[in-house]
């Protein structure tokens, strides 16, 4: 069964801006779903990290030569947006 690869941002406004627009102050995460990867992948990314969550900090430590091609590129293109402060989620259907 496929897996999700899903980017998730945190988004926080500073207090002038709340003040400006006369409500209170919002802080919330945005997720878009980049597509969908192998059970096969995700298993591999989970024995090597610990967990389905990749930062740019621990996304040296994938595989990549283990993994599906299609897999794979999903995967760097991902990566070469990923911000410091986002993090992509592998999530399970």
């Amino acid at each position: 069964m496929p897996c999700l690869l899903v980017k998730s941002s945190y988004i926080g406004f500073d207090n002038p801006v709340a003040y400006a627009l006369d409500h209170i102050e919002g802080d919330f995460m945005v997720e878009e779903v980049l597509g969908e990867i192998s059970e096969d992948t995700a298993i591999k990314i989970e024995e090597v990290l610990g967990e389905l969550e990749i930062t740019l900090a621990n996304a040296s430590l994938i595989p990549l030569d283990e993994i599906d091609e299609g897999d794979r590129q999903l995967l760097l293109k991902a990566l070469q947006t990923l911000e410091s402060d986002e993090v992509l989620r592998i999530r399970r259907c």
